[in-house]
């Protein structure tokens, strides 16, 4: 049996005592689905990190990832878990994801919209963030200014559209609950009751764009959104932090940031 370390885990990734199953093996992340639908990525050191992540070591996730099939059945073993030949250990190390929220905070700039990177559904990000917005955006933006206002919401209406793991309205949803946390607009209450008349959300979309969105919702995000809010912020480096956040996915990166310029509108507009 191979022991793998992992280097750190989100504070708020679930307890490991489940029953698990292989879900997918990605070039960068290995997801694992317990029974209760709890969701644990096994993130690739160097590709940042999600609230339901554990971060493995660059050989020792190669290794892993070169052995797997996919048909591989999780086992829950004293002090971690046995995956294919490899015995992955608790993590030690444990750090929070949670966003700092402080109303006035510095807004995104016009200027960073104007890139080419392309988003879903919507064509380049410099077209879909000119405004006036087209009419889809404008209903979704519509829906988001609803919902922190307190109107009982379904948003079943609008997940699951676009392609990818986590499909691209669930990216721009998530932008948005960025931005909303990021100014203030949500706090640990309100965010409790955001999905509340959503019912299944699993209904609507993936299970692993299921656990970013209930994360968001709650406050927690992965490493990169937290990275650019921080760089945002403090008003340094923000070019890298865009640049690595429009690095996400296929179209993660792009869909994510329209959704925080669309929340900002609303929010401190």
């Amino acid at each position: 049996m191979m022991i793998i370390h992992p280097l750190l885990a989100s504070q708020q990734s679930p307890d490991f005592r489940q029953s698990w199953q292989l879900s997918g093996v990605w070039r960068r992340a290995i997801n694992l689905v317990a029974e209760g639908g709890a969701l644990l990525t096994l993130h690739r050191q160097g590709s940042g990190f999600s609230p339901a992540g554990w971060v493995i070591r660059t050989h020792d996730f190669d290794a892993l990832r070169a052995v797997l099939r996919g048909n591989e059945t999780p086992l829950t073993v004293p002090g971690g878990i046995q995956l294919g030949p490899f015995l992955l250990y608790q993590p030690q190390r444990c750090c929070s994801l949670r966003i700092t929220s402080r109303p006035h905070s510095p807004r995104l700039s016009p200027a960073w919209m104007n890139r080419g990177e392309e988003t879903g559904l919507f064509g380049p990000l410099m077209l879909a963030a000119n405004l006036p917005l087209c009419s889809e955006l404008r209903q979704f933006r519509h829906c988001f200014f609803s919902a922190l206002a307190g109107v009982s919401t379904d948003w079943r209406q609008w997940l699951g559209k676009g392609p990818g793991l986590t499909p691209s309205h669930d990216d721009t949803l998530t932008g948005m609950l960025l931005a909303a946390w990021y100014f203030g607009a949500l706090n640990k209450v309100s965010g409790q009751h955001f999905f509340a008349a959503s019912g299944n959300l699993e209904q609507a979309t993936t299970v692993v764009s299921v656990s970013y969105l209930r994360y968001a919702a709650a406050g927690y995000f992965a490493s990169p959104l937290l990275h650019f809010t921080h760089a945002l912020r403090r008003q340094e480096r923000l070019d890298a932090a865009i640049d690595s956040l429009l690095a996400l996915g296929h179209t993660s990166g792009a869909d994510t940031l329209l959704g925080f310029w669309i929340g900002q509108q609303i929010i401190e507009g």
